[in-house]
């Protein structure tokens, strides 16, 4: 047998996989939720900045990221909640609100809405 007739498509192949579109949907957003919590900022700076990121993943990474700079990114990404901001923002015990407390930019993102 040749290459060629084993690569060939058979005539009468009906796809028996479970891999449907559902699958393929948990199999993206779960690769999106472990990219957020990827060691290197530069990957989670991805996740931050992705306007196909999940409201989901956006608000969990607000919960536990350390890095101001991707942790700004997360704030201003547009698919970013109000109501998840605004609980953030008033957690008095959490010293990262601190670092945004007169950032413009932030505040003109939420001052437009």
């Amino acid at each position: 047998m040749t290459l060629q007739e084993t690569l060939k498509p058979k005539k009468t192949s009906k796809s028996k996989s479970s891999k449907n579109p559902s699958f393929y949907n948990a199999e993206k957003n779960l690769f999106i939720a472990e990219a957020s919590i990827d060691k290197e900022a530069k990957v989670r700076m991805f996740v931050a900045t992705n306007s196909h990121t999940p409201t989901k993943v956006l608000t969990a990474m607000l919960e536990v990221e350390q890095d101001k700079q991707v942790l700004k990114a997360v704030l201003l990404n547009d698919k970013m909640p109000r109501k998840a901001v605004a609980k953030f923002v008033s957690n008095d015990q959490d010293e990262r609100v601190n670092w945004f407390e007169d950032d413009q930019e932030i505040v003109e993102r939420f001052t437009q809405e």
